[in-house]
């Protein structure tokens, strides 16, 4: 579903004739703690790509869900949602590493390495290559902050660096 897409599922959905809503999150803030073991081994993130993502925090994506399911007006709508924010993976590993109080470096690996890091890590290789090819060129709606969560919610949406704060004791 990232970037807008519409698959058969959605299509049989949306044509049941029952009320629906669909939620498309981009790039998630929690995809970060898959960085904890190599930070808390090496003090290193090693990642394909160092391109800008306005990543969503659960919790925001939990709260229009619930939004959504309790509220009228949501029905037949499709929500992107991404972050407030755009940033780097290397804007996000330097605020985990100020939050923390501790060096945490950057290293840009290829494509293939971070496939086969996927691989052993029990990913199958058609996930795998999905996402790296997905993160090699995210759509707009992943790069650019659109303010969906804002509107909704009637807050600001939360940052990398909150999350960061909320979950620091996780690494």
């Amino acid at each position: 579903m990232w970037g807008g897409y519409v698959g058969p599922a959605e299509t049989a959905v949306a044509e049941s004739g029952v009320a629906w809503t669909r939620l498309e999150p981009q790039e998630f803030v929690s995809n970060a703690l898959t960085w904890r073991e190599s930070i808390r081994a090496e003090g290193v993130v090693r990642e394909p790509f160092d391109l800008p993502s306005a990543v969503v925090h659960e919790g925001d994506l939990g709260a229009v869900a619930a939004l959504a399911l309790t509220e009228d007006g949501h029905a037949g709508r499709a929500y992107n949602l991404n972050g407030p924010e755009a940033l780097t993976t290397s804007a996000r590993v330097a605020i985990l590493s100020a939050a923390l109080g501790r060096e945490i470096a950057f290293e840009q690996i290829g494509g293939k390495a971070a496939i086969e890091r996927m691989l052993r890590e029990g990913v199958s290789r058609a996930d795998a290559e999905y996402v790296v090819g997905w993160h090699a060129d995210p759509p707009a709606e992943a790069r650019i902050p659109e303010g969906t969560v804002e509107r909704l919610l009637r807050r600001p949406a939360r940052t990398f660096a909150d999350w960061v704060t909320e979950h620091q004791d996780r690494y």
